[in-house]
Formats: C-alpha cells, sequence, structure tokens
C-alpha cells in the first residue's frame, strides 16, 4: 500500500536542504563554558520551573474539583470538574517533553501519563479495577504503589468522557461511588506527583536547578554544563518527536482508508489537537528562551549562526500555523477528505522540523548526538 501523497511547505522542505547541505565551510564561533552555563541556568529558570509550577497548580485545582464533585454529585459539577481536567492536561502539555531530573523517579512520568498504550493496557486495567471494586486498591497509599496504567491522566480522561461516562457518574449505587472514589484518587495522585517534582526542581538541600548550575568535575550527574544542555536539547527535542511519530502519525496512518482515530492521544475528549498544538507552543518557547537567553540566542550569539536560526524560527512559525488552521479535532479530521491534507501537511512539517532539530540544532549546540542518545539515559 502507498503512503498517502501529503502536501509539502516550501519553507520545511527547504529546511530539510539546509539540513543537509549548510555548515559545508561556514566559519562559526566556539560556545564557552559560560555559555552554556547562561543558557541552562536560564531554560531552567524561565521555561523548566515555571512549567512544574502550572501543573502543580493546576493539578491541585484538578484535585479540588474531584473531592467537590464526589461530595455531591451534578452536572455543573462535573462540567467544572472536566475544566479542571482540561487545565492539568494542557499543563501537563506544556512541561511533558521534559523528562530528566526529578521526574525520572519513581516512574513519575510514566504514572502522570501512561502513553502511548499500544496495548491499551489503560482500559483493560480500568475496566479490571472498576470490575473489582476493592476499596483498597483506590486507597492512597496502596494506590500510589498500584497499577502506574489507571494513576494518570488516559484513566482520568475514560473515566470523565468514556462512553455513558456522565450517566455513570451521575447514578447512585455502588459502582458510581466506586468511580468518584477512583477520579479522586487519580486527581490526588497527580496533584501530589507534580508538587513533588516541582519541590524537587527548586526546594531542599540540593534542588536539582542547582544540579543544574553547579556542573563540573565534582558533580556526580552533570560532569561539564554541556551535558546538562544535552539534556535540555533532548527535553526539546522529544516534544517534536512525539507530535511527529506518534500524536500525528499513528492516528493518520498510511492513507485515508487507513486512517486510526482511535489512536489519537486524546480522542474521548476531542483534546488531541489541542495537546499538539501546546507541545509545539512549548518546544518553540524552550528554543525562544520564554523572554531570557534561550538556544535561539545561544545558536545566534554563541555559534555565530544567525541565517540558521532565522531559518529554525521560520520553520515553528510556519509548523504552529498550520496547526491552528486545523478546524476540525483532530480526531475527525484524520478521516475527513476535506480536512486530512491539512493534517497531512502538519505532519509533514513536525517531521521535517525533527530533522532540523537532530541535524543541525545539536551542531550549533556543539552537542552533536545520535539516535541511540535521544532514546534517554
Amino acid at each position: 500500500m502507498k503512503r498517502a501523497v501529503m502536501r509539502r511547505s516550501p519553507v520545511l522542505l527547504l529546511a530539510v536542504l539546509v539540513t543537509l547541505f549548510a555548515g559545508i565551510g561556514a566559519v562559526r564561533a566556539e560556545p564557552t563554558e559560560a555559555d552554556y552555563r547562561r543558557l541552562n541556568d536560564s531554560l531552567v529558570e524561565r521555561h523548566v520551573v515555571p512549567g512544574y509550577t502550572r501543573l502543580a497548580e493546576a493539578t491541585a485545582g484538578l484535585s479540588t474539583a474531584a473531592d467537590t464533585f464526589c461530595a455531591a454529585p451534578s452536572m455543573p459539577a462535573l462540567e467544572a470538574l472536566r475544566g479542571a481536567y482540561g487545565a492539568a492536561a494542557d499543563a501537563w502539555q506544556g512541561i511533558q517533553h521534559v523528562r530528566f531530573g526529578p521526574v525520572e523517579l519513581f516512574m513519575r512520568s510514566v504514572r502522570f501519563a501512561f502513553w502511548p498504550d499500544p496495548r491499551n493496557t489503560v482500559s483493560r486495567q480500568l475496566t479490571s479495577t472498576l470490575a473489582a471494586r476493592d476499596p483498597e486498591a483506590v486507597a492512597q497509599p496502596a494506590f500510589d504503589k498500584g497499577s502506574i496504567a489507571v494513576q494518570g491522566l488516559p484513566a482520568l480522561e475514560r473515566l470523565l468522557y468514556g462512553k455513558d461516562s456522565a450517566a455513570a457518574l451521575m447514578a447512585s449505587g455502588d459502582d458510581a461511588r466506586y468511580r468518584c472514589t477512583m477520579i479522586t484518587a487519580i486527581a490526588h495522585n497527580l496533584a501530589v506527583i507534580a508538587k513533588d517534582v516541582e519541590a524537587a526542581w527548586t526546594k531542599g538541600d540540593r534542588p536539582f536547578a542547582a544540579v543544574i548550575s553547579q556542573a563540573g568535575p565534582d558533580n556526580d550527574r552533570y560532569r561539564d554544563p554541556k551535558e546538562a544542555t544535552l539534556d535540555l536539547f533532548k527535553s526539546l527535542y522529544s516534544a517534536i518527536e512525539l507530535v511527529a511519530d506518534h500524536k500525528l502519525a499513528k492516528p493518520l496512518g498510511e492513507t485515508l482508508a487507513a486512517a486510526r482515530p482511535s489512536l489519537a492521544e486524546s480522542w474521548r475528549s476531542e483534546r488531541s489537537l489541542d495537546n499538539v498544538r501546546a507541545n509545539l507552543a512549548a518546544a518553540e518557547a524552550m528554543y525562544r528562551g520564554e523572554g531570557g537567553y534561550g538556544m535561539s540566542d545561544f545558536v545566534r550569539q554563541a555559534a555565530g549562526d544567525a541565517a540558521f536560526d532565522d531559518l529554525l524560527s521560520r520553520a515553528f512559525t510556519q509548523t504552529r500555523a498550520t496547526a491552528d488552521r486545523i478546524a476540525l479535532p483532530l480526531e475527525a479530521a484524520v478521516s475527513d477528505p476535506a480536512a486530512r491534507p491539512a493534517v497531512e501537511q502538519l505532519a509533514t512539517e513536525a517531521a521535517a522540523l525533527k530533522q532540523l532539530l537532530v541535524q543541525r540544532l545539536s551542531t550549533a549546540l556543539g552537542i552533536p548526538v545520535g539516535f541511540n542518545a535521544l532514546d534517554g539515559d
């Protein structure tokens, strides 16, 4: 079966060509250790920590909304809970790509959002838990140490947006009460994880922000500030890789007939395209530096490659604009003959942007990497 032909973006196709041929014979500056330290500290202060702060605030609101709904179930309270879920999901999408540091510990990242989920583990585990109605399984701290598949946002989405979910939650009886107990357990769990990760970055005897800023020979995590820059670069790359290889490619399928809307990340709540937009926005913000010294500044000033910075900036702008032009939810657009071409163009642009990052940005940052390095530590 031949893959569907995607619409090509002139700017992103140019980016691919530049990726392959640019830099031959070019004269670039040599970044200093101070340049790497400045970049690392600025990104942590302006991008990473604020992202986790927003996540902690949003999940605290989600936990409160869950308690309110379950104390007195009503449709207005359910809509408020769904709104709080959306705010928490948005905050997660804005920091999901930062997968190193405290979020690595205790499987926090996968507990927060078990996705991709190719075996539909979340649905199977959730169905099993609901059928058993074991009160111990949803009581903290046992819940926090139980199945990671039912601890996070994907399980909560199913409880709030699954088929007949509103009726199931509004009904009287043991099933509705147990569902509410699960909802509050998940919401409380998410709030604790987010708060703990934020605190680990900023508080205590050795906050992780200090681990990065104090990179050097005596640092058991980062022997050189460039090693921390590599983790930050991998975070940026991860955001685009997830969009290109999973969030778009999987539901698109090879052709219109082979589209698989149910493989979209959040198809039940129709938030999958919102997720993609949030990921792209977070990636661009990380590159630009959120008002501080970002990778864009490093490329222009420390690496002396203003032309590449201009190109990559245009690529980010255009890719986000393409995402914004898609009018239907992603779940509907991939199967709609009129809307699908725009999703295909977005997938093409995201794939080109990914190549631009790994082949050119890594070099401009002075941290050439192979794909094995991008898989994680």
